[in-house]
């Protein structure tokens, strides 16, 4: 129903309790390493370095995780906006050479987008300015470009694991 341009990605509760809160506690420059921003529960910006991060854990810590707007973001500089309980979208990458590869499970759920600029232009009325795009504008503000008439998306998502015999089920 909308396409952001420059947009925050906002770090699920399970990856930034299981992933990204052990590692900052090792290491709490990984916040600025990777872009992030530490907000708290009314949604301000935080100053991460005077956390005591040995603190929290992932029973307690009353914060959000995001990732600042950028090219370096993970959901790259295009998300495509889905209507779902499952809170799954469509998105371009920071790691377009992962097209490459034979593997895909590069994700924690959300599809990416190998050719973004060329979905929004069959979706939208108006041309993407790519240049804006190709800028890679640290904390642009996100863009909300909205879709004239939403766009019906069906998915179908199918998990598939080995048995013990290593055969694919």
């Amino acid at each position: 129903n909308y396409i952001v341009l420059y947009p925050y990605w906002n770090v699920p509760a399970s990856i930034a309790l299981n992933e990204l809160l052990p590692q900052f506690k090792r290491n709490p420059g990984d916040v600025d390493a990777l872009n992030m921003q530490v907000l708290d529960l009314k949604g301000n910006v935080i100053d991460h370095h005077k956390l005591n991060w040995k603190n929290y854990s992932r029973n307690y810590f009353p914060f959000r995780i995001r990732q600042s707007t950028g090219c370096d973001n993970s959901l790259g500089v295009m998300k495509f906006n889905l209507t779902s309980p499952f809170s799954v979208y469509l998105h371009d990458t920071n790691n377009k050479v992962a097209f490459l590869s034979g593997y895909r499970y590069y994700s924690h759920g959300c599809i990416r987008i190998q050719e973004p600029i060329e979905l929004a232009g069959y979706l939208l009325p108006n041309k993407i300015d790519s240049n804006f795009l190709a800028s890679c504008l640290k904390e642009q503000q996100p863009v909300i470009l909205k879709i004239d008439n939403s766009i019906p998306v069906f998915v179908v998502y199918q998990t598939a694991e080995t048995n013990a015999a290593g055969k694919l089920q």
